[in-house]
Protein backbone atom coordinates (compact mmCIF):
# COMPACT_ATOMS: atom_id res chain seq x y z
CA UNK A 1 0.00 0.00 0.00
CA UNK A 2 3.33 2.45 1.19
CA UNK A 3 4.19 1.62 -2.77
CA UNK A 4 1.00 2.96 -4.30
CA UNK A 5 0.99 6.37 -1.82
CA UNK A 6 4.74 6.75 -3.18
CA UNK A 7 4.38 6.05 -6.97
CA UNK A 8 0.80 8.27 -6.53
CA UNK A 9 2.67 11.08 -4.75
CA UNK A 10 5.35 10.97 -7.33
CA UNK A 11 3.02 10.74 -10.57
CA UNK A 12 1.40 13.72 -9.49
CA UNK A 13 4.40 15.45 -9.20
CA UNK A 14 5.86 14.58 -12.56
CA UNK A 15 2.09 15.64 -14.34
CA UNK A 16 2.68 18.85 -12.23
CA UNK A 17 5.66 19.56 -13.35
CA UNK A 18 4.70 18.60 -17.21
CA UNK A 19 1.74 20.56 -17.00
CA UNK A 20 3.95 23.49 -15.64
CA UNK A 21 6.02 23.16 -18.60
CA UNK A 22 3.81 23.40 -21.26
CA UNK A 23 2.26 26.31 -20.06
CA UNK A 24 4.87 28.65 -20.30
CA UNK A 25 5.55 28.64 -16.46
CA UNK A 26 8.79 28.21 -16.73
CA UNK A 27 9.35 31.38 -18.81
CA UNK A 28 7.71 33.62 -15.81
CA UNK A 29 10.23 32.36 -13.51
CA UNK A 30 13.58 32.65 -15.65
CA UNK A 31 16.15 35.10 -14.97
CA UNK A 32 15.37 38.21 -16.95
CA UNK A 33 18.06 38.63 -18.49
CA UNK A 34 19.04 40.95 -21.19
CA UNK A 35 18.56 40.29 -25.02
CA UNK A 36 21.38 40.53 -27.47
CA UNK A 37 22.44 44.49 -27.70
CA UNK A 38 23.74 45.45 -31.54
CA UNK A 39 24.62 49.33 -32.27
CA UNK A 40 25.40 50.06 -35.90
CA UNK A 41 26.16 52.88 -37.73
CA UNK A 42 23.90 53.17 -40.39
CA UNK A 43 25.21 56.47 -42.49
CA UNK A 44 27.34 57.53 -45.22
CA UNK A 45 31.21 56.08 -44.92
CA UNK A 46 32.16 57.86 -48.45
CA UNK A 47 31.95 61.58 -47.82
CA UNK A 48 33.10 64.97 -50.07
CA UNK A 49 34.44 67.71 -48.66
CA UNK A 50 31.57 70.23 -47.97
CA UNK A 51 29.27 67.65 -47.17
CA UNK A 52 27.09 67.27 -44.73
CA UNK A 53 25.52 64.24 -43.10
CA UNK A 54 23.29 63.20 -40.28
CA UNK A 55 25.22 61.06 -37.48
CA UNK A 56 22.58 58.05 -37.81
CA UNK A 57 22.78 54.86 -35.67
CA UNK A 58 20.51 51.45 -34.72
CA UNK A 59 20.06 50.13 -31.56
CA UNK A 60 18.48 46.51 -31.09
CA UNK A 61 17.63 44.54 -28.07
CA UNK A 62 16.81 40.78 -29.20
CA UNK A 63 16.49 41.86 -32.94
CA UNK A 64 13.90 44.49 -31.45
CA UNK A 65 14.53 48.21 -32.79
CA UNK A 66 15.03 50.59 -29.50
CA UNK A 67 13.76 53.90 -30.70
CA UNK A 68 15.37 57.07 -29.89
CA UNK A 69 18.17 55.82 -28.04
CA UNK A 70 20.76 58.66 -26.31
CA UNK A 71 24.33 58.73 -28.51
CA UNK A 72 26.74 60.38 -28.62
CA UNK A 73 29.23 60.90 -31.65
CA UNK A 74 32.91 61.66 -31.46
CA UNK A 75 35.45 62.01 -34.27
CA UNK A 76 39.05 60.58 -34.44
CA UNK A 77 40.66 63.17 -36.35
CA UNK A 78 37.92 66.79 -36.05
CA UNK A 79 40.07 68.26 -38.89
CA UNK A 80 38.91 65.41 -41.76
CA UNK A 81 35.43 65.18 -39.99
CA UNK A 82 34.06 67.13 -37.57
CA UNK A 83 30.55 67.25 -35.35
CA UNK A 84 28.27 70.13 -35.50
CA UNK A 85 27.75 71.76 -32.09
CA UNK A 86 24.66 69.46 -31.58
CA UNK A 87 26.80 66.43 -32.52
CA UNK A 88 23.91 65.23 -34.62
CA UNK A 89 25.59 66.35 -38.08
CA UNK A 90 29.11 65.15 -39.59
CA UNK A 91 31.22 67.95 -41.78
CA UNK A 92 33.52 66.53 -44.42
CA UNK A 93 36.48 68.77 -43.88
CA UNK A 94 39.45 67.39 -45.85
CA UNK A 95 40.61 64.19 -47.27
CA UNK A 96 41.33 61.70 -45.16
CA UNK A 97 40.00 58.74 -42.82
CA UNK A 98 38.36 58.77 -39.57
CA UNK A 99 37.20 56.44 -36.88
CA UNK A 100 33.11 57.54 -35.68
CA UNK A 101 32.94 56.42 -32.36
CA UNK A 102 28.99 55.43 -31.40
CA UNK A 103 28.17 55.32 -27.41
CA UNK A 104 25.24 54.48 -25.98
CA UNK A 105 24.45 56.22 -22.94
CA UNK A 106 22.33 55.59 -19.88
CA UNK A 107 20.32 52.87 -21.50
CA UNK A 108 17.60 50.43 -20.16
CA UNK A 109 18.54 47.95 -22.54
CA UNK A 110 22.02 46.86 -21.51
CA UNK A 111 24.26 47.62 -18.06
CA UNK A 112 27.30 48.16 -19.76
CA UNK A 113 28.52 50.97 -21.56
CA UNK A 114 28.08 50.26 -25.33
CA UNK A 115 29.95 51.92 -27.92
CA UNK A 116 30.86 50.77 -31.62
CA UNK A 117 33.04 52.18 -34.38
CA UNK A 118 32.89 52.98 -38.17
CA UNK A 119 35.55 53.87 -40.83
CA UNK A 120 34.51 57.54 -42.26
CA UNK A 121 36.25 58.35 -45.61
CA UNK A 122 36.68 61.59 -47.59
CA UNK A 123 37.49 62.20 -50.75
CA UNK A 124 37.83 65.59 -52.56
CA UNK A 125 35.08 67.73 -53.86
CA UNK A 126 33.75 70.77 -53.05
CA UNK A 127 35.40 73.37 -50.30
CA UNK A 128 35.22 72.92 -46.34
CA UNK A 129 32.19 74.69 -44.70
CA UNK A 130 33.17 77.48 -41.87
CA UNK A 131 32.48 74.80 -39.36
CA UNK A 132 35.56 73.05 -39.90
CA UNK A 133 38.17 73.57 -37.57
Amino acid sequence: MRRFRFFGAFGLAAFGGLTAGGCGLGEVFRPAGLKQVVLSYAGDTALKIGQRVPAVATLQAGGIPVSNPTLVFSSSDTTVVALTRDRDTLVACKVGGVQLTIRLLSSMVTDSVLSTQDSIHVTGGGSPPPTCP
